[in-house]
């Protein structure tokens, strides 16, 4: 658990030990704003860090609360596309993660979809290699159950749940590096 809150930022920036959780907002640039902040604040311990990117997505058809990384980000605006590198055996199924401008209440595409993940992908590739580049989701809506329904204590309590498959993928990806 975050036990520091940096007031020196716009948006919130909690400290544990190593480790930093930034909130940024909502959209591809608010996240790729946040990246940018972070490394200049890290001054260069940007490279040899994990950077992760966590949040929920909608999905068509996967289980509200169901932890899923990222295999392949793409930009539906900008057409832009990335293959990740996760590890050899991700704590969670893998899927694709799609960045849109607005939520899509019809789900038309297969895999996750969300609002940030682009922005934070480009962004973060530019100090860090694809190895250590990632985007772990919980699916907070689906058909069933629509983005309309999602609340803030919704998101809270979901990403709650899955602490667990965010610290067993921080653990995989730190023995990768070594």
């Amino acid at each position: 658990r975050p036990e520091h809150f940096e007031p020196s930022r716009p948006d919130p920036l909690y400290r544990h030990d190593r480790i930093l959780l930034a909130l940024c907002g909502v959209g591809s640039q608010a996240a790729a704003r946040t990246v940018h902040w972070l490394a200049a604040a890290e001054q260069g311990r940007a490279a040899g860090a994990l950077w992760i990117n966590i949040g929920v997505a909608g999905h068509p058809t996967r289980a509200l609360g169901e932890a899923v990384l990222a295999s392949e980000i793409e930009d539906l605006e900008s057409g832009d596309r990335w293959i990740t590198a996760p590890p050899a055996a991700p704590p969670c199924p893998l899927d694709r993660l799609l960045t849109l401008q607005h939520p899509d209440p019809s789900y038309r595409w297969q895999g996750l979809q969300e609002m940030e993940a682009a922005g934070f992908y480009r962004a973060a590739r530019a100090y860090a290699p694809a190895a250590t580049v990632h985007c772990l989701k919980v699916v907070s809506d689906n058909l069933r159950q629509p983005s309309r329904q999602v609340s803030g204590s919704m998101v809270s309590d979901l990403i709650d749940r899955r602490v667990q498959v965010l610290e067993d993928l921080i653990d995989q990806l730190k023995v990768a590096m070594r």
